[in-house]
């Protein structure tokens, strides 16, 4: 994705959470929807992520909000416009972002490709693939950037999805589970 685009994406993202708390319409939004790029008016899937900024050199980014769809919605600029609010204000394990804070958000957005089925754990790549382990009712997903951030091998990610799939840590290695993988563009702002 061309990095104008990227920018366009990024400003739409911060001015639809600002949209939601103040009132203010979102520019972007409406050059958007006038003209909008092809590039950007796909069906790819999408996640916003929002992070608290460090506070000095020695502390890290704080997740802060992550809600995103697999499977896209056509077209793209819209689906990053209403995931930017769902992160901002319905991530459950966040109370809703407040203006105050919203200096100190730093937003991320990743565009997914289509995912596909894997024959075998053995098969993913940490940090190249985003990861969904399917087991009966259980599901959960990584972003391919989740393990690397973590400093996590295979083995202590696919411990920690079957975790966050509301199963024991190794569950992911029972007959049953399914892997799906996919890759993300990731970009945020500096």
């Amino acid at each position: 994705m061309q990095i104008n685009h990227q920018s366009l994406l990024l400003a739409l993202a911060r001015e639809s959470i600002k949209e939601a708390l103040t009132g203010e319409l979102s520019a972007t939004l409406k050059k958007l929807n006038e003209n909008p790029p092809s590039e950007l008016t796909g069906e790819e899937g999408a996640f916003v992520t929002l992070k608290r900024k460090a506070s000095s050199p020695a502390t890290s980014e704080a997740l802060r909000g992550c809600i995103g769809n697999v499977l896209g919605q056509k077209p793209l600029y819209r689906l990053v416009y209403r995931l930017a609010q769902e992160s901002a204000f319905h991530d459950p394990r966040f109370p809703p972002l407040r203006l105050e804070e919203l200096p100190q958000i730093k937003i991320e957005i990743s565009i997914l490709s289509v995912p596909y089925a894997v024959k075998a754990p053995q098969e993913i790549e940490v940090g190249r693939d985003g990861v969904i382990l399917t087991h009966g009712r259980h599901r959960a997903l990584f972003l391919p950037q989740v393990a690397p951030e973590q400093g996590w091998d295979r083995e202590t990610m696919l411990n920690h999805l079957a975790m966050k799939a509301g199963l024991y840590p190794t569950a992911w290695q029972q007959k049953g589970c399914v892997f799906e993988v996919f890759q993300a563009e990731i970009f945020e702002e500096q």
